[in-house]
């Protein structure tokens, strides 16, 4: 495993818009489907914002560990830059005070219409569930959670697979002690809890 200054999508693979275009040309991509390119997992405990000619951005600081899903190699690091999509999401929850942990899919979907020929997919790889705060303000609001929809970002970016994953469970949990959501968004046995 190699240990990198911060982990980005450039770093944990050298997945530049050249790589990836190659990665998605070799896997003989159409319109919509998509390649895997990264797996990343942590535990962020802070994040800071800033800024470059590329764009706004959110450095998490934590524990971080990452996959090139294309070669295997395997990397390792205390700070994580994501799409910022995803990022930010991740920073708002830090904000808050809390330690959030995550496991992520990221893959390069093919988009004829985008500058550059493709369009980043999120999907969360544990599941996701609500803060209590979160999961109270839903219920005095009468929202019922669906049964994980795509979110999209704000530059029609797709984030797969669900709620935001701020409020992600521990990867390394195994199984989750909360019985799975039925279609009307209360759990399971162990009385509905």
């Amino acid at each position: 495993m190699e240990i990198l200054r911060k982990l980005t999508i450039k770093t944990c693979g050298g997945f530049s818009i050249a790589r990836i275009k190659q990665v998605m040309e070799a896997a003989k991509l159409e319109e919509g489907q998509a390649i895997p390119l990264l797996r990343i997992a942590g535990q962020s405990t802070g994040a800071k914002t800033g800024q470059t000619d590329k764009g706004q951005f959110t450095k998490l600081m934590g524990s971080f560990v990452g996959t090139d899903m294309t070669t295997g190699e395997q990397f390792q690091s205390g700070q994580c830059i994501l799409p910022e999509f995803i990022g930010g999401t991740l920073g708002s929850a830090l904000l808050a005070g809390e330690s959030v942990r995550f496991a992520f899919e990221i893959s390069a979907r093919r988009k004829d219409n985008a500058i550059t020929g493709y369009e980043f997919a999120i999907k969360p790889l544990i599941d996701t569930k609500p803060t209590d705060a979160m999961a109270e303000l839903m219920a005095l609001a009468g929202i019922v959670a669906p049964a994980a929809p795509a979110l999209s970002a704000p530059d029609g970016d797709k984030i797969e697979g669900g709620a935001p994953p701020a409020q992600a469970q521990t990867p390394d949990a195994g199984k989750s002690d909360t019985p799975p959501a039925d279609d009307k968004g209360k759990a399971k046995g162990k009385g509905g809890k």
